[in-house]
């Protein structure tokens, strides 16, 4: 960490003044350490083992008045009555306690036949709320056309306050699983690991990393988010167990440098170690000097001088020690980066 020089006039300070700035002025600071140690298994997965969308359409009944006024609806009660064994004048029908929904659920890979899922429900017409209905049995087709589960159950929708969408409701483990997904994640002996963050250095290192523990060309990284890793001989017959060693290897994770400020709550986050290069800048009553190099933009100003190379984060800690405000701190952050002095990507919400 960079020492950081105040003028005079800010060494007067008291403690309890210190103390009470602190109290008037915070600012939500999250941090992301620089270059964490992760799993493998936690930054990548394995081609092939991914999740499957699936979709249906389905009735929802035992609704209090407030289901569908569509012919949708009716069309959809009288087709399941029918399916029943029964007959139902449709002159006669009420829609009300029905309405007519979209389910879709999320197959994970590795899935069994026998084994539940969630389901999120939807209405399609005009119903006014789920609460309290049950979907009845509803088949839930993939993109291929073929029935992979079967949806029913009573429906959730969280409360009734006002804050809820009482027209999307969910049904924990909903839906049972009639037929696995096959997964073809070993090709002639080889697997591929792919990165949830693309880069080009931590790709590298994982090669590297797998490499030390399984010898020299075991892996290689293909680009910024793809490692080739081929299966060694005493391994082939038990694939599972040397994925489950590489997935507990430890991989220095490389971040860019980024800053994210939420100017509607005054959060700023920060990925590795963002410097700042020299620059002097002028913000109302003061002047931040980052670099022993240059001069003082106004010499009246209350001075606030950092040394050369520091970071994001020791100028955000000190402005918030000395009460700067948020919408402040913010603008000057922006002011740096106009500058050309933050040496980081910089995204404002």
């Amino acid at each position: 960490m960079s020492t950081i020089n105040l003028v005079p006039s800010f060494r007067s300070l008291s403690h309890s003044l210190l103390g009470a700035t602190l109290l008037l002025f915070t600012l939500n600071l999250s941090l992301i350490h620089a270059q964490p140690l992760a799993r493998v298994k936690d930054i990548a997965r394995l081609q092939g083992a991914r999740k499957n969308q699936l979709i249906g359409t389905g009735l929802v009944i035992g609704l209090q008045g407030t289901g569908d006024k569509t012919d949708l609806t009716r069309d959809m009660i009288l087709n399941t009555m029918k399916n029943l064994g029964m007959k139902v004048n449709q002159q006669s029908m009420d829609a009300k306690n029905a309405a007519a929904v979209i389910i879709t659920a999320d197959l994970p890979p590795f899935t069994s036949p026998g084994d539940q899922i969630n389901v999120t429900v939807s209405t399609m017409g005009d119903a006014g709320s789920l609460k309290g209905g049950v979907l009845i049995q509803t088949p839930l087709r993939g993109a291929d056309g073929r029935i992979y589960a079967v949806a029913q159950g009573a429906l959730s929708v969280g409360g009734s306050t006002a804050g809820n969408h009482l027209n999307v409701a969910k049904i924990p483990r909903g839906a049972t699983v009639e037929r696995e997904v096959p997964m073809n994640f070993v090709n002639n002996h080889t697997i591929y690991y792919l990165l949830r963050n693309k880069d080009f250095t931590t790709a590298n290192r994982m090669a590297d990393a797998i490499n030390e523990t399984f010898g020299p060309g075991a892996a290689r990284a293909q680009d910024a988010g793809k490692i080739e890793v081929h299966i060694p001989y005493s391994f082939q017959d038990n694939p599972v167990e040397f994925i489950s060693q590489i997935d507990h290897i430890s991989i220095l994770v490389d971040q860019e440098a980024r800053v994210v400020i939420n100017e509607r709550t005054g959060t700023v986050v920060f990925g590795g170690t963002v410097k700042i290069s020299p620059v002097a800048i002028s913000h109302k009553s003061m002047a931040i000097k980052v670099g022993n190099e240059l001069n003082p933009i106004n010499e009246e100003s209350h001075v606030v001088n950092l040394d050369k190379g520091s970071t994001v984060e020791e100028l955000i800690k000190t402005l918030n020690l000395m009460g700067v405000k948020t919408e402040d701190l913010i603008a000057i952050i922006q002011e740096i980066r106009n500058a050309g002095a933050l040496q980081a990507n910089l995204e404002i919400m």
